[in-house]
């Protein structure tokens, strides 16, 4: 090989070269993509620049969640102050049909004139009417304790004219306990006597206490 053909050889490599390296150039040259943090704004924004806490704060909130879940309380009956009056009269030695027809009756009719009365219930016994009053929800315990007592006096005139006292009603709520009983003991006293001092004096002004039912 002469000196004419070796140095073609070597411009031919050279070329190559040159070329291998120009392609590389343009290869790095080209634009490649980018990863743009997001910012995030507002409430989110703090979550979205800090995934690890996200997540350890979402894991908290159900392991507490669960720790937690068993001590919530359930009651199968809500919590609920119903607008509830019940109405009691006694007539002693009048047996349950005389008290269901004279005594019950006329209170009902009186009773079904209120507004707001939802469910009316009543039961006779022997010497005793017990009436259960229940109103809406919407009604005020004060306004439905008032028309009870107005339905009780247009009553009176068509009750038995011996009743020994007239209905009485008190304001009360199925939900609720009584938590203090009172009770009364005398020694010169009838029990007659002792019931009606009772009934008369000391009830009605324990009444009159705020938050006292009956």
């Amino acid at each position: 090989m002469n000196d004419a053909e070796r140095h073609d050889g070597e411009r031919e490599v050279t070329d190559k070269d040159r070329r291998r390296s120009t392609s590389s150039a343009e290869e790095r040259a080209e634009p490649t993509a980018e990863l743009v943090q997001v910012q995030g704004s507002g409430l989110s924004g703090p979550f979205i620049r800090r995934p690890v806490m996200t997540v350890l704060l979402t894991l908290s909130v159900i392991v507490a969640g669960l720790a937690t879940y068993g001590k919530l309380a359930v009651n199968d009956l809500p919590a609920v102050d119903y607008p509830v009056i019940q109405v009691t009269c006694s007539y002693p030695g009048a047996d349950p049909t005389t008290m269901a027809n004279n005594v019950a009756t006329p209170l009902e009719k009186q009773f079904l004139q209120i507004p707001g009365l939802d469910i009316i219930t009543s039961t006779s016994t022997q010497s005793n009417t017990s009436l259960t009053l229940q109103f809406v929800l919407s009604k005020s315990i004060t306004d439905a304790a008032t028309d009870v007592q107005a339905a009780i006096q247009r009553a009176t005139g068509r009750l038995p004219i011996d009743l020994p006292s007239p209905p009485t009603f008190t304001k009360t709520n199925p939900n609720d306990q009584a938590v203090y009983l009172l009770g009364l003991l005398s020694d010169t006293l009838t029990d007659w006597d002792l019931y009606k001092y009772a009934s008369t004096v000391v009830a009605q002004r324990i009444n009159i206490l705020p938050g006292v039912s009956r």
